[in-house]
């Protein structure tokens, strides 16, 4: 094989070409030109009519040269592949990428197809299988096989057909996760959880972070942590720059998909570590998630989410706020209890007390145990030492329901006097 059997670039039927493109329903290593001298070595620029290189392959840049290079490591590469050796296969110099195609191309029965490490992760975790995230990729693959090949379903079925399974199965939603520390001012150093939260949602010039220069990846999925427990979560837009004309002009301030922050019952380092287990805890700098670990996080927050029920602004309270502007709403805290709620519905159920109605029927199973919590007792009822009982307190109703049982000023509807206007009607 010469350098033009080799290069992308040059012709159409060439080693790089074929293992790219013709056999990239085997698996897809494709990547724009700009990459194609790290994924290959070298290859040829058609618009300059040269060929490329990088100095891992030549230090003076030469192709021919780098060429020799990148044939004995292919060489290599061949030899311990097929010993299965994964120690030596690490250190062969191919990119990881074109180094396992290259694999799964001469040996389909001994490696796995799977070549972004961030998917070998993420379907690590969905299947349950112990790994460290800082295992070399070549182990995790080989853990993905072992796995395959103690199925029975699997174990004599190519290894092509059951990455296809794999990405069938549950195809990796992948996302750039990372932690951030809250800073508090000293005006805000007593500040609550709750009004935190209604802080990072509501007012768009706070900056909650005491890194100027924090580099994020648009769109990065953050979650933000206070007093050692994740508290919001947001999907990072863009860093706007400092105003000249504000006193505080040396702070950048960083924006978050508004429609994207949530706000949940606080998750600890424990149940972080539960979702990856290369975590050890919280930091006062940036710390990075495995990005497979991106559903499971949603799956909790979900879990731990809570749904804020405002009480009905009355007629007489209208009047003093303008269209459009902000209103500042009473709302039961013992409604919006996470863990009260959970337990009240699993004591009572997901369906409306009132009306019967149940989302999951309606709306399909993705929407079962969607249920608002309604607290018996009024606000006024309520003093500083009352302990909410969940089977007595809290009953489960639908969002119409609710609205009917606080439409009224002051002492709200009973559940009773809801299931008579039904009734009636």
């Amino acid at each position: 094989m010469n350098l033009d059997d080799y290069v992308v670039g040059k012709k159409k039927e060439s080693f790089c070409y074929y293992l790219e493109n013709t056999l990239s329903d085997l698996g897809s290593i494709k990547g724009g030109p700009a990459t194609a001298d790290k994924k290959f070595g070298v290859y040829y620029n058609k618009n300059e009519e040269e060929y490329k290189t990088i100095q891992k392959w030549d230090a003076n840049i030469g192709p021919k040269n780098a060429f020799k290079n990148i044939k004995i490591e292919i060489s290599n590469l061949l030899t311990v592949g097929e010993k299965g050796d994964i120690s030596k296969i690490k250190d062969i110099k191919i990119s990881p990428m074109f180094k396992n195609k290259i694999l799964t191309t001469y040996f389909p029965n001994e490696y796995i197809s799977v070549f972004s490490e961030t998917h070998v992760n993420y379907f690590l975790k969905k299947l349950n299988i112990d790994f460290k995230e800082t295992q070399i990729v070549e182990e995790k693959r080989r853990l993905l096989l072992d796995y395959k090949n103690s199925i029975e379903e699997f174990k004599d079925i190519e290894c092509y057909y059951f990455t296809a399974f794999l990405y069938w199965w549950n195809k990796p939603k992948i996302k750039d996760i990372c932690i951030l520390p809250i800073y508090l001012s000293k005006e805000l150093s007593d500040i609550t959880i709750e009004k935190l939260q209604n802080k990072l949602i509501n007012d768009e010039n706070y900056s909650p972070f005491s890194e100027n220069n924090l580099k994020l990846k648009k769109e990065t999925f953050v979650l933000f942590h206070f007093n050692n427990q994740i508290i919001t979560s947001g999907k990072f837009i863009k860093v706007k720059n400092p105003d000249t004309k504000s006193k505080d002009s040396d702070k950048k301030t960083y924006r978050f998909d508004k429609n994207s922050i949530k706000i949940f019952e606080p998750i600890t380092e424990e149940e972080l570590r539960d979702i990856d287990k290369d975590f050890k805890n919280f930091s006062q700098s940036k710390q990075h998630i495995g990005s497979y670990c991106y559903e499971s996080i949603m799956e909790l927050i979900q879990l731990k989410s809570s749904t804020l029920i405002p009480e009905e602004i009355t007629e007489e309270s209208s009047n003093k706020f303008k269209e459009g502007a902000k209103k500042e709403i009473t709302v039961n805290a013992y409604e919006r209890n996470p863990k009260a709620r959970k337990e009240c519905i699993r004591i009572h159920g997901s369906k409306c007390t009132v009306c019967g109605f149940d989302f999951g029927e309606i709306y399909g199973e993705e929407f079962m145990g969607k249920i608002h919590v309604h607290h018996k007792k009024s606000l006024a009822e309520i003093d500083d030492e009352y302990e909410v009982d969940p089977k007595e307190d809290l009953v489960p109703v639908c969002p119409n329901c609710h609205m009917i049982i606080h439409s009224k000023s002051g002492q709200p509807y009973t559940i009773e006097q809801v299931k008579a206007f039904l009734k009636n009607k």
